[in-house]
């Protein structure tokens, strides 16, 4: 016993290591996906923000070009020999002189800084190598828009509350409320609008694009933390759910295998019991069938018959024993069927009580109470018989030196009481179980093996019955069987 509960004591420690160790990894993975999305939505921000202005551009230069419809813009983009990184505006406009027009040129150039570590002349390929790598890409595609955006302003100022709309509207679409605060800082200027009642918190982001050498956009905004929850939150539930379930599913394990333990030690005690039980009515049938073959020529009449009659009752007890057993094998199997009649419970409480008075050890009073003296209910008339014989032989072995047995019966019910021992709170939700005994303390003279009520309400239940137990300890106990 002690080796078993050294091992469940392994057992429990390793399935709790287990659920904690599902639990951290759990909450690892999360915080990371939470810090990614986290890293992509500060990416799509600042995306928007490029975007805006982008479309800021392009609306100014429309609003150029239909003003002026034979102007022309021309933005390239290149790599240089040392790894930078260039954009080149030139705008040609048409001036009128005299009878004639000429054509005006002008042109900004942009560099960025040379690439670290590229060498045209070491890698014939150094231009293909940059062009591979994401960052190239990236600086080339930003290069030509600050080109643009150059180009265009020497026409046309940036209309920063177009600007401000286009923002709005792009952190709208990633789900963001649009409340921001926003400076547009140029070298001469700077705007700054703030969406009404906003006011930016001590916890509040800031973001930053360089549309040029010279101007930026500065963006505040509250942090996305909530946005980025709710983007996560199919992902948080099925976590939670599966850590539950895992939670569920190691409860379970540890109860079945509590319940296994407590199974066996039933069955064992169950096993010294019946031996026990067993035992005893052989031993006196054999005492009693000896002394008639040995002693049988000498003795009178009167021994006799009480040496026979000693044989009978342990036979009869015997056979109760065998009886009961076999009745919990017979409800295992999937073909049983109750016979089901009218069955009149007066007449058959009748004999059922003689048994019991004949059988008792002690002084037993029946109060019967039957309504309507007729009544009759609809079950198996043996199973019956051999659910009232044990709530019965239950009631009188818990009664002490005397027992006073109550048995009510109505369309509705039939109910057995007694006013013995009781039965602790604790130990009522048990007293079903096969091969479970209400421990008595100290006194080992009531005898039992935990089938009786295992059988009773089985075999209640079969019949589409409930029964249910109350029970005040000292005063006596109560079986109810709900009929209906």
């Amino acid at each position: 016993m002690r080796a078993m509960n050294t091992r469940l004591k392994y057992i429990g420690g390793l399935v709790i290591m287990a659920l904690l160790g599902v639990a951290v990894y759990q909450a690892y993975w999360l915080e990371q996906l939470h810090f990614t999305i986290g890293e992509q939505m500060d990416n799509d921000i600042r995306e928007a923000m490029r975007v805006a202005d982008l479309k800021e551009v392009f609306l100014r230069l429309k609003g150029i070009k239909e003003s002026d419809p034979h102007g022309m813009m021309d933005v390239r983009a290149g790599i240089e020999e040392d790894g930078s990184i260039t954009a080149k505006t030139v705008t040609t406009t048409q001036v009128t002189v005299g009878d004639g027009t000429l054509e005006q040129k002008t042109g900004v150039v942009l560099r960025s800084s040379p690439q670290a570590g590229n060498d045209s002349t070491a890698d014939d390929n150094a231009f293909m190598k940059m062009l591979e790598e994401q960052i190239s890409v990236t600086e080339l595609a930003s290069m030509i828009q600050k080109g643009l955006h150059l180009g265009v302003d020497r026409f046309e100022g940036t209309r920063y509350e177009k600007y401000d709309s286009l923002l709005t509207a792009g952190l709208q679409q990633l789900g963001l409320s649009g409340k921001h605060q926003l400076y547009c800082i140029k070298t001469d200027t700077v705007f700054k609008h703030t969406t009404p009642g906003y006011i930016p918190s001590k916890r509040a982001r800031h973001y930053t694009y360089d549309w040029n050498n010279y101007g930026r956009y500065e963006l505040t905004i509250e942090p996305t933390t909530g946005l980025v929850l709710r983007e996560m939150m199919g992902i948080l539930i099925a976590s939670g759910l599966i850590v539950l379930l895992l939670a569920i599913a190691f409860y379970e394990l540890i109860r079945t295998i509590l319940k296994q333990r407590t199974l066996d030690e039933m069955k064992t005690d169950f096993t010294n019991n019946i031996t026990h039980e067993l035992k005893t009515p052989i031993s006196v049938a054999y005492a009693a069938n000896d002394a008639l073959l040995n002693f049988g020529r000498e003795a009178d009449e009167g021994k006799r018959r009480h040496y026979l009659t000693l044989c009978r009752q342990q036979l009869e007890r015997l056979s109760g024993m065998v009886e009961q057993i076999l009745s919990m094998s017979m409800e295992r199997r999937r073909q049983f069927k109750l016979n089901i009649e009218s069955v009149n419970v007066g007449e058959l409480l009748q004999p059922v009580i003689e048994q019991q008075q004949l059988k008792a050890d002690k002084p037993v009073t029946f109060s019967t109470h039957v309504e309507p003296e007729c009544l009759t209910v609809q079950a198996d008339r043996a199973h019956l018989s051999n659910i009232l014989n044990n709530l019965i032989d239950n009631a009188i072995k818990y009664s002490g030196n005397e027992a006073i047995i109550e048995i009510n019966a109505n369309p509705d019910m039939i109910s057995v009481t007694d006013h013995g021992m009781g039965i602790a709170a604790d130990k009522l939700a048990h007293i079903y179980d096969k091969f479970y005994r209400v421990p008595t303390g100290d006194v080992h003279d009531i005898k039992g093996y935990g089938l009786g009520l295992f059988y009773v309400k089985t075999m209640v239940e079969k019949h589409g019955w409930t029964i249910n137990a109350t029970s005040v300890k000292g005063k006596g106990t109560t079986f109810t069987i709900n009929l209906k």
